[in-house]
C-alpha cells in the first residue's frame, strides 16, 4: 500500500511532464504527382489501425504514436490512383520515410500497390542499433532469447569456471559486457519497462520470455536517447506480441532425442558415448492469440514455454579410470589401478552429466482499442527456474549441492491516448518482483527419522559421525561411566528434535525439565518447572517450519554441515567407522604387492588431496524478493512539421528483502548479507539476562526473528521494523528531435536521483562519513549526540551509541546530443555524444549496513565489508562517429568508431576504526574503451543476413567491485590494465533464406579473440603470476557455427514444419579457462602434472585432477524440431 501511495501521489504531481522510454514509431512524408506538384489534401492513413493523417498545403503529413510492427499504410486523393504500401515496417523511436508520387486514375478505382521495404540506413538513428525482428528470431537456431545478445559484436558472455565475478554462476546470473563496460551496465527492459534485478543487477536464469512472445528485439550499444537511464553500456527492448484480427495459433516442440537416435546408430549406444542423450532436452512452445468473441475491439494473446535439462552440464571425462578390486585371475586389475593412478570414486570414463536446468514461462496479454486515438494494453509474464549449476567439489557425488529456484512475475499496464494528430502521451504501470532460493534439500537417505545432516552433526558413540545410510545407526554418546548409552534427539543450534515438523524451533521459552535419560528432550515421568502453573510441560516454540518445495523440506543455515571433514579419503574413513567390528581405517602399505588402498594415507601421512566431497553441504544459503514498482508516463508532440519533443520523468520504488549466507557452519563468523533492519533479540519483555528484573526467557527470545516489543533500528524512519529495504529512484529527462530532410538532430538532458531511504555514519557537523563510525556517550539517553557529551572514532566510551544520519537524495545530469547528416538519401553521417549513469547495485550499497548501531559487532561478524549509502551513480562518457551507406535496394555498410572513458565506478576501499580494518564499498574505480565496429547487411525476398564485426580494447584497473578486497593500505594509485572481458576482434554473422521443395536455411557463426590472462614466471623453483605484465598474454580464440533447416508443409489451411538444429555444427572445443603456465586448457605444465603419482614426498595428486574437460566448450549438439503454424 505504501507504494501504490507514493507512486499515486508522484503521479498526481507530475502528470504534466512524465515520459517513458519509446515503443513507438512515426511515418513522415510528402505527397506529390508525377509532375512533383504536391497534393494538398491527399489522405495517408493505416487501416489496421485507423490512424492517419492529411498532406498539408505543401504535401507533407506526419502520422505519429504507431506501435512497432508491419502495416499496410494507403494513400490516396480524388482523381489519382490510390496506392498501397505492403508492410512497411516501423521501428521504435525511428521514422519511416514516406514519398508517395501519385499518378492521374486513368479509370475510377485504379489502385497501385507497392512492397514496403524497411531502408537498410535509418537516417533518423544518431548511433549504432541493431533490432532484429520476430522472422528472423523464429528463424535462426538459438536456444533461448537470451542468445540473442551473443548475436552482437562487442558483447562479452563469460563463462569461465576460474575468471569472471565469483559466485555468479552460484546466483544464476549472466555476466556480459559490452563495448569493455563492466557486467551489470544494460538496461534490460519488456515494452519499454525495466526488467533487471535490482540486488544484483543484470538479468540471469529466471528471466527469459519465450519465443511466440516476441514481436522484435532491439539492441542499442550506447549513444542512446535521454529518454532511457540506468544504464551506461547498452540498450536492450524486448517488444511483445499481441493479438491480431484473426486467430492464430503456433506450436514448436524441440527435443535432443532424435540426436541421441543418430549417435546411437553411430554405434554410440552407452549414455557415456552419447552427449545428446545425456542433454535430454525437451522444449515446448506455444502462442495463440487474435480477437476475443463476443467483445469488439478486444484482442488477446497468450504464450507459453517450458524447458527441461536433464543436466545442466554434460563433460567428457578421459578413461583412465578405476576397475575395481582383482576378481579376474587373467587381468592384473590392482596393477592397472595403479597405473591409472585413479581413485575408488573415479570409475566412469566418456561423458557425464550434472545439475539440471528446468525453465517455464507464460505471457499473456489483453489489447483493447477503444477508438483510433485511445488504446488499452494489460500484460502478465511469469517464469519460474529451477536450477543445479556444476561445481566441481561434488564431481562424484552431488546429495550436498545447492539448487537455485528464481521466479518472477511482471505486470504491466498501458493507456496510449493521442490528444491530436501531433500529440499523444502514454501512461504505464508495472510491478516487476524476482524470488529467488537457494539452499539444500532435507534428506534422509535410511529413513530412520534422523536426517543426514542430524547424523553428520551428531555422532554414534566414539565414532566422528552416526551413518546416515544405516537405519540401524543413530546418534548416541556414551555415559562418564562408559557403559551408559544416551541416545541424542535434539540438535541445540537449530532446536529441532527427533519427531517433530522440520523447522526452527525456539527452547529458551520451553519449561525446564531433568533430563535423566540425558536424549535432550522431555519423556514422560521426567521433572520439570512448571512456570505458568498449568499442569503440563511446556515444550519449545517452532519458530519456523522448513521451507517446503519441489516435493522436499530445505534446510536452514543452522543445519548446514561443513564438507571438508568429508573431502577425499576422508570419506573412505568415516564409512569404515560405522562398520560393525572395524576399529580403523585401511592402511595404505606402500610396500605391499597387494596394497588395494594405495590411495589412502601412508604411514608418513602422504595422500591425494583434491577437494572433492562425499558428504556435508554446499556453501550457499540465500532467500530474498525484490520487489519493483514503476510509473512512467510520457507526452511527445510534434511541435513543428521538424520539431518534435519529448518530456517526461520515471519514478521507480524498491521493496527489497534480501538473505544470504555463505558456510553457514561457521557461525558468527560465516558471511552474511541481510538488508532487515537490525533488532535485539530479547523477545517481547525486552529484557535479556543481563538486565534487572529478568526472570526467565519469555516466547520469543533468541528465536531468530523479531517479535513485537523487541527494540529495533528503525533504518527507514517508518516506526516499524522490517525485513527489507525501500530505495526509490527518479529521473526526469527532456528530448528533442530536429528533423529536416537531410538533417536530424538529436539533443537532451537528463536528471537521475535515488534515495537509499536509510541511515548513514556521520559526524558532528553532520557530514556524511561512510568509511568511519563516530561514537559519543549518551549521557542523557536521548539519542543523539549533545555539545556537552564525549565523542571520539574509537570505541570505549561509557553508554556508547554512534552518530548517525538520514540519507538524502542524491542527483545526476545526463546531456545527450547526437545528428545524422543526410549525405544521400541512402548514406549519412553520424555523430553522437553522452554522459551516462548507473546507480549501483544495492547489494553494495546495503551490505552489512543493517548493524551500523554496533559497528564493533558489525566489524567482528561482517568478513570486513560494508556497504555505503552515500555511493553515487558510475558514470561513463562516449563518443561515438561513423558512416552509413546503403548500396541499391538490398545491402548496406556502415562503420563507427567509439570511445568510452569510465570513472565513478564501485570499489571497494580499505578502512582502519581503532584495532578493527575492513572494506566500504565506494566509488573510485575507472577504465577505458576504444573501438571500432564494422555493420553488413543484406536483404531480399526470401534472405535476410548480418554480419557485425568490432575491434576494440577494453581496459579498467579491476575487473569487478571487490575485485581488488584486500587486509592491507596501499598508497600508490591504480593502474588500467586489459581486463579478462577484453576480446581485440569480435565476428558475429548470420543468415536464414528459403530453398527450393519448402525447406527454409539458417546459420549463425561468431569469432572472438581469447582472453587474456597473467602468465606465470618462475621465481626460482617455483612459478608465480608475473605481476609485472597482468594480462598481457591471450588465450586461443573463441570459434563457433550454429546451423538450422526445416521443411514446410501446407496440411488443411497448417503450416507443418520438421526439422534439424546442429549446434557447434564443426563440432570445436573451444579452450575457456587456460592454464597461466602454458597458455592450453589440457595442459598445465609439467610443473604441475609431476606432483601426479602413487603418494609420497612430491606425489599428492592422482590422474583424475587435471581431467577437467569444463575447461573446454560443449562439443556438438543435434536437436530435431517440429513446429505447426496457423494464421
Amino acid at each position: 500500500m505504501k507504494s501504490f501511495n507514493r507512486i499515486l501521489t508522484f503521479f498526481i504531481a507530475f502528470a504534466f511532464t512524465f515520459s517513458f522510454a519509446g515503443t513507438d514509431g512515426t511515418i513522415r512524408g510528402k505527397v506529390t504527382d508525377e509532375e512533383t506538384i504536391e497534393l494538398p489534401g491527399a489522405t495517408v492513413y493505416i487501416p489496421e489501425l485507423g490512424i492517419g493523417a492529411a498532406a498539408d498545403p505543401q504535401g507533407n503529413f506526419i502520422i505519429l504514436n504507431i506501435p512497432i510492427g508491419k502495416y499496410d499504410v494507403v494513400v490516396q486523393m480524388v482523381g489519382y490512383q490510390k496506392k498501397t504500401y505492403k508492410e512497411v515496417q516501423v521501428v521504435m523511436d525511428q521514422t519511416v520515410w514516406l514519398n508517395p508520387i501519385l499518378p492521374v486514375a486513368a479509370v475510377e478505382g485504379d489502385e497501385v500497390e507497392v512492397l514496403g521495404s524497411r531502408p537498410l540506413v535509418e537516417r533518423g538513428s544518431t548511433s549504432k542499433k541493431i533490432t532484429v525482428d520476430k522472422e528472423a528470431i523464429q528463424s535462426l537456431p538459438i536456444r533461448d532469447m537470451s542468445e540473442l545478445y551473443s548475436l552482437q559484436s562487442g558483447v562479452v558472455k563469460v563463462e569461465s569456471k576460474t575468471r569472471g565475478i565469483p559466485n555468479h554462476q552460484e546466483r544464476g546470473l549472466e555476466e556480459v559486457h559490452v563495448r569493455g563496460g563492466r557486467s551489470g551496465e544494460i538496461a534490460y527492459m519488456i515494452d519499454g519497462m525495466y526488467v533487471r534485478n535490482p540486488i544484483f543487477g543484470g538479468i540471469g536464469s529466471g528471466t527469459r520470455l519465450n519465443l511466440f512472445a516476441i514481436n522484435e528485439f532491439d539492441w542499442q550499444p550506447g549513444g542512446f536517447n535521454a529518454e532511457y537511464g540506468d544504464a551506461m553500456s547498452a540498450v536492450s527492448n524486448w517488444h511483445t506480441s499481441s493479438g491480431g484480427e484473426s486467430i492464430e495459433y503456433h506450436f514448436e516442440y524441440e527435443t535432443s532425442f532424435v540426436g541421441a537416435l543418430i549417435n546411437d546408430f553411430r554405434g554410440k549406444k552407452d549414455d557415456t558415448k552419447n552427449f545428446d542423450k545425456l542433454r535430454g532436452l525437451n522444449d515446448y512452445n506455444f502462442g495463440i492469440g487474435g480477437p476475443v468473441l463476443g467483445i469488439p475491439k478486444l484482442r488477446f494473446w497468450f504464450s507459453g514455454q517450458y524447458t527441461s535439462n536433464e543436466n545442466y552440464s554434460v563433460y567428457e571425462f578421459d578413461d583412465r579410470i578405476y576397475l575395481g578390486e582383482d576378481q579376474d585371475l587373467i587381468l592384473d586389475t590392482l596393477a592397472l589401478n595403479k597405473e591409472n593412478l585413479v581413485n575408488p570414486w573415479d570409475n566412469i570414463s566418456g561423458f557425464r552429466g550434472f545439475g539440471f536446468d528446468k525453465t517455464s514461462d507464460i505471457f499473456t496479454k489483453l489489447s483493447y482499442k477503444y477508438s483510433s486515438k485511445l488504446r488499452f494494453h494489460l500484460s502478465y509474464w511469469r517464469v519460474a527456474n529451477h536450477l543445479q549449476a556444476f561445481n566441481p567439489r561434488y564431481l562424484y557425488w552431488d546429495e550436498g549441492r545447492n539448487e537455485l529456484f528464481r521466479d518472477t512475475y511482471r505486470m504491466n499496464f498501458e493507456i496510449n491516448h493521442s490528444l491530436t494528430q501531433r500529440t499523444f502521451y502514454t501512461v504505464r504501470f508495472a510491478r516487476f518482483i524476482q524470488d529467488q532460493f537457494q539452499g539444500v534439500r532435507w534428506r534422509d537417505n535410511d529413513n530412520d527419522g534422523f536426517p543426514n545432516w542430524f547424523e553428520w552433526r551428531h555422532p554414534a558413540g566414539n565414532k566422528d559421525i552416526s551413518d546416515p545410510h544405516n537405519a540401524y545407526v543413530i546418534p548416541y554418546s556414551i555415559g562418564e561411566d562408559g557403559d551408559t548409552i544416551r541416545y541424542t534427539n535434539r540438535d541445540d543450534l537449530s532446536g529441532w528434535y527427533a519427531g517433530a515438523t522440520p523447522g526452527m524451533w525456539n527452547w529458551e521459552s520451553a519449561e525446564e525439565f531433568d533430563d535423566s535419560n540425558g536424549n535432550g528432550v522431555w519423556d514422560v515421568g521426567e521433572d520439570y518447572t512448571d512456570w505458568d502453573r498449568d499442569g503440563s510441560w511446556d515444550g519449545p516454540e517452532m519458530v519456523k517450519e522448513l521451507e517446503y518445495r519441489d516435493d522436499s523440506y530445505w534446510l536452514e543455515p543452522e543445519m548446514y554441515e561443513d564438507y571438508e571433514p568429508f573431502l577425499d579419503y576422508n570419506s573412505i574413513v568415516l564409512q569404515f567407522e560405522n562398520v560393525p567390528g572395524n576399529t580403523q581405517a585401511p592402511n595404505n602399505i606402500p610396500w605391499d604387492p597387494e596394497n588395494i588402498y594405495y590411495y589412502m594415507p601412508t604411514p608418513q601421512g602422504y595422500v591425494w588431496e583434491e577437494g572433492r566431497a562425499f558428504g556435508g553441504h554446499d556453501n550457499f544459503y540465500a532467500d530474498s524478493r525484490a520487489t519493483t514498482d514503476e510509473v512512467r508516463i510520457d507526452i511527445t508532440s510534434q511541435i513543428t512539421d521538424k520539431w518534435k519533443a519529448r518530456w517526461g520523468i520515471d519514478y521507480k520504488y524498491h521493496r527489497l528483502n534480501f538473505y544470504e549466507i555463505i558456510a553457514p557452519w561457521l557461525g558468527q563468523a560465516a558471511f552474511r548479507q541481510t538488508f532487515a533492519e537490525y533488532w535485539q533479540d530479547t523477545g517481547p519483555d525486552g529484557l535479556l539476562p543481563i538486565d534487572s528484573g529478568y526472570v526467565n526467557p519469555d516466547v520469543g527470545e533468541n528465536n531468530g526473528r523479531w517479535d513485537k516489543g523487541e527494540q529495533f533500528s528503525d533504518s527507514n524512519q517508518n516506526g516499524r521494523w522490517d525485513d527489507y529495504r525501500e530505495p526509490e529512484e527518479f529521473s526526469a529527462y527532456m528530448q528533442n528531435t530536429f528533423e529536416v530532410p537531410w538533417m536530424v538532430i538529436n539533443y537532451g538532458i537528463r536528471l537521475d536521483a535515488v534515495n537509499y531511504n536509510t541511515q548513514i555514519w556521520a559526524d558532528t557537523t553532520g557530514k556524511y562519513t561512510p568509511g568511519r563510525p563516530w561514537y559519543y556517550s549518551d549521557l542523557n539517553d536521548n539519542d543523539k549526540w549533545d555539545n556537552n557529551e564525549d565523542v571520539s572514532v574509537l570505541a570505549g566510551l561509557p553508554r556508547q551509541k554512534v552518530i548517525l544520519k538520514n540519507a538524502d537524495w542524491f542527483y545526476k545530469i545526463s546531456p545527450r546530443v547526437g545528428f545524422s547528416h543526410v549525405i544521400t538519401d541512402k548514406s549519412t553521417f553520424t555523430f553522437n555524444y553522452g554522459l551516462y549513469y548507473q546507480t549501483p547495485t544495492y547489494q553494495d550499497v546495503y551490505l552489512n549496513t543493517n548493524r551500523l548501531e554496533d559497528p564493533e559487532d558489525l566489524f567482528e561478524e561482517g568478513e570486513g565489508q560494508v556497504g555505503n549509502a552515500t555511493m553515487n551513480a558510475q558514470r561513463t562518457q562516449s563518443y561515438s562517429a561513423g558512416f552509413n551507406v546503403q548500396v541499391g535496394q538490398s545491402w548496406s555498410y556502415s562503420m563507427m568508431a567509439w570511445v568510452k572513458n569510465m570513472d565513478q565506478l564501485t570499489k571497494n576501499t580499505f578502512q582502519r576504526s581503532g584495532v578493527y580494518s575492513y572494506n566500504i564499498s565506494d566509488n573510485g574505480d575507472y577504465g577505458s574503451a576504444k573501438g571500432i565496429d564494422l555493420t553488413l547487411k543484406f536483404r531480399g525476398r526470401t534472405f535476410g543476413s548480418q554480419l557485425q564485426y568490432t575491434y576494440s580494447i577494453a581496459k579498467n584497473n579491476s575487473e569487478y567491485a571487490w575485485a581488488n578486497v584486500s587486509g592491507q593500505y596501499v598508497d600508490a594509485p591504480s593502474q588500467e590494465s586489459l581486463q579478462f572481458y577484453d576480446r581485440p576482434h569480435d565476428l558475429t554473422f548470420w543468415f536464414y533464406t528459403g530453398l527450393p521443395f519448402g525447406i527454409n536455411a539458417a546459420l549463425t557463426a561468431f569469432y572472438q579473440s581469447g582472453g587474456p590472462y597473467t602468465p606465470y614466471i618462475f621465481a626460482g623453483r617455483d612459478p608465480k603470476p608475473d605481476e609485472k605484465n597482468i594480462n598481457t598474454k591471450r588465450g586461443p580464440a573463441f570459434r563457433n557455427a550454429n546451423l538450422s533447416f526445416n521443411k514446410y508443409v501446407g496440411i488443411m489451411g497448417h503450416r507443418v514444419s520438421v526439422g534439424l538444429s546442429i549446434y557447434n555444427l564443426l563440432d570445436i572445443r573451444n579452450e575457456v579457462d587456460v592454464w597461466p603456465l602454458t597458455g592450453k586448457a589440457g595442459n598445465p605444465g609439467n610443473y604441475f602434472t609431476d606432483s601426479v603419482g602413487l603418494p609420497d614426498s612430491e606425489h599428492y595428486l592422482s590422474s583424475a585432477y587435471y581431467d577437467r574437460p569444463w575447461r573446454f566448450s560443449q562439443p556438438r549438439e543435434i536437436n530435431f524440431n517440429v513446429r505447426f503454424d496457423f494464421e
